[in-house]
């Protein structure tokens, strides 16, 4: 399952839990030509937040203003979280041959903002792949439930998604070639 274009803030309900994906205008957010302005010396580098978002503060209040509104699951049935205060960002390149297994984080909140991509050969090179990993199946799905189905968030410059940071999630390896500039960012309580 893949979705995309909600506005600032609007959640949508995947398996009965809460998360937002949008797209969102990165004029005066990102600076131009992240990818080509970096050598990286591997398939994964970190850079300075500063050399790929040229407003931070801009960025920011995107990824707060979605984690809040996760927090105060805006849709019928969700239960209220903990208001973010702030967010923890990392400005990544990811290259061919970078993959990153099943993993989730200890903080409310996990989100991605691509800011660059060149695009794969392959559909599903580097998606982020978000899993509900309820109903002991062990991340398969099973007939008739949601459970064990996977949201994937394709790759796109401007494309922000917000899932809860229990859920297990990767990144679905990087074809040759194929180049990502993305923020990630984890919620501050």
């Amino acid at each position: 399952m893949t979705i995309t274009n909600t506005g600032p803030g609007v959640v949508s309900r995947h398996w009965g839990t809460a998360s937002t994906i949008r797209q969102i205008d990165l004029t005066g957010i990102a600076h131009d030509n992240i990818v080509d302005r970096h050598t990286a010396v591997s398939s994964f580098t970190t850079l300075p937040l500063g050399e790929a978002v040229a407003d931070i503060d801009m960025l920011r209040h995107a990824f707060v203003t979605d984690m809040n509104a996760l927090a105060e699951r805006g849709i019928e049935g969700g239960t209220a979280g903990r208001h973010v205060a702030d967010v923890q960002m990392e400005a990544q390149i990811w290259l061919g041959g970078y993959e990153k297994p099943m993993f989730a984080v200890p903080n409310d909140y996990l989100a991605w903002c691509f800011l660059e991509v060149v695009p794969p050969v392959e559909a599903d090179a580097g998606t982020a792949a978000v899993f509900d990993p309820r109903a002991g199946s062990a991340m398969t799905a099973m007939p008739g439930l949601p459970w064990g189905r996977q949201l994937t968030i394709t790759p796109a410059a401007g494309s922000l998604a917000v899932v809860p940071g229990w859920l297990t999630c990767s990144i679905v390896p990087v074809e040759k070639g194929e180049a990502i500039a993305v923020v990630v960012a984890t919620s501050i309580t």
